[in-house]
């Protein structure tokens, strides 16, 4: 609305003022006019521009998101802390996140009879079989391990699996010798040949049976990871069955911290006494306090070692291994129970940004936590994307796994 003519008054010119004086002063007074209408119009635009500017800032901002999802997968628990400054459904999320899991299930699940790996199982020797991408990935890691722990891991330790009764079919007995040795017969990672120009897996032993369960969760989480990633989210914590990967930082800008479960000899779950942060870095535990049965006091865990046959010896809780993705922090952290500490650190050695460290039975107080192989340097170092996952996706945590 433009602003009413000042009235030009009598009292505003000179007594003196003749008819021609009087019209010239006239046009004085209307220019002096018009030059404070602009004034007042530029004024009252930047008043409008300013106020414009502020209500498009603000619709433009974005308001941070968060959410936390659950559900079952690979006969465990997942849980999945998030947060994002791009509006994300958590329902679709949800969902996406299942499917990725079941996919990945319908590949690596020695408990689902159609799955890719029970069919390569059931399958002839010497016949390549077609690798879909993620069991390709399993086995490639698989066999990486087992290489350089000269047979310490194997993927193709089913047999006994099943023999001690830790597999599909669960059981609680100690097998004769006899059994042990025949079922050894039938394990071994060389009888394995994977094609990785065509994508390929062969067994040379029709009796063979792979079982990748010793990586499939923790290489469960980078795939969720990764999928978290390419959905626009800043921050992440990532566990299933205990196997974790913690992305980037929480909403506040600190640090995700995840607890190792502690456990007594006799079984008895004790809370964690120690959060150790996390930054674009796996934890993954393996232990002795599950999936565990008792013989005349002794303790035999599902921790086979292939080179004997048999448990290894439950001398301490747990192994934990701090990693850049976690397929490979769940394969070493098995590995750890099963090789000898000056071992597991020349393995530790020929990876980058691996910590680790062993959990004693919670009777046992002296040395709770031994931290062997620290790298601290390259824990702070972020990655250059969202996930060191992607690093190895060609190749536990909240609690014990």
């Amino acid at each position: 609305m433009h602003p009413k003519p000042l009235p030009m008054v009598a009292a505003d010119l000179p007594a003196t003022a003749g008819p021609q004086h009087w019209s010239m002063n006239g046009r004085s007074a209307c220019a002096a006019v018009t030059v404070h209408r602009r004034e007042i119009g530029r004024y009252r635009l930047g008043i409008f521009l300013l106020s414009l500017f502020s209500i498009l800032l603000s619709s433009c901002a974005r308001v941070s998101t968060t959410g936390f999802l659950k559900g079952d997968t690979m006969g465990t628990f997942y849980t999945v802390q998030y947060w994002s400054d791009n509006t994300l459904e958590p329902q679709k999320l949800d969902t996406t996140i299942k499917n990725v899991l079941n996919e990945f299930e319908n590949q690596l699940s020695n408990w689902r009879h159609d799955s890719w790996v029970n069919r390569f199982n059931a399958s002839p020797a010497h016949k390549p079989i077609p690798v879909p991408e993620h069991a390709f990935n399993v086995i490639k890691l698989s066999l990486e391990l087992a290489e350089r722990t000269n047979g310490a891991f194997d993927p193709t330790l089913s047999p006994l699996i099943q023999l001690w009764g830790f597999g599909t079919k669960r059981s609680e007995r100690i097998p004769e010798e006899q059994a042990i040795q025949a079922a050894l017969q039938k394990v071994g990672y060389q009888k394995l040949v994977l094609d990785t120009d065509n994508s390929t897996l062969l067994k040379t032993d029709p009796h063979m049976q792979l079982n990748c369960s010793a990586i499939a969760k923790g290489y469960a989480v980078d795939l969720v990871t990764k999928e978290l990633r390419q959905r626009g989210v800043q921050g992440a914590l990532v566990n299933i069955g205990g196997e974790v990967y913690a992305a980037g930082t929480k909403i506040d800008g600190s640090p995700w911290n995840v607890g190792i479960q502690e456990n007594s000899s006799s079984g008895q779950k004790l809370r964690s006494k120690r959060a150790i942060p996390l930054h674009y870095q796996a934890l993954a535990t393996s232990g002795h306090s599950q999936r565990v049965f008792f013989r005349d006091g002794q303790r035999y865990s599902h921790v086979l070692d292939p080179r004997t046959g048999r448990p290894v010896a439950a001398l301490i809780a747990s192994a934990s291994i701090i990693a850049p993705n976690c397929a490979l922090a769940d394969g070493l952290a098995t590995i750890a129970l099963i090789i000898d500490s000056d071992a597991m650190t020349q393995l530790a050695g020929q990876y980058n940004g691996i910590e680790y460290f062993y959990t004693p039975w919670d009777n046992q107080n002296q040395g709770r936590e031994a931290r062997l192989h620290p790298d601290p340097v390259e824990r702070l170092d972020p990655p250059r994307n969202f996930s060191h996952s992607e690093n190895r996706l060609s190749s536990r945590g909240a609690a014990e796994g």
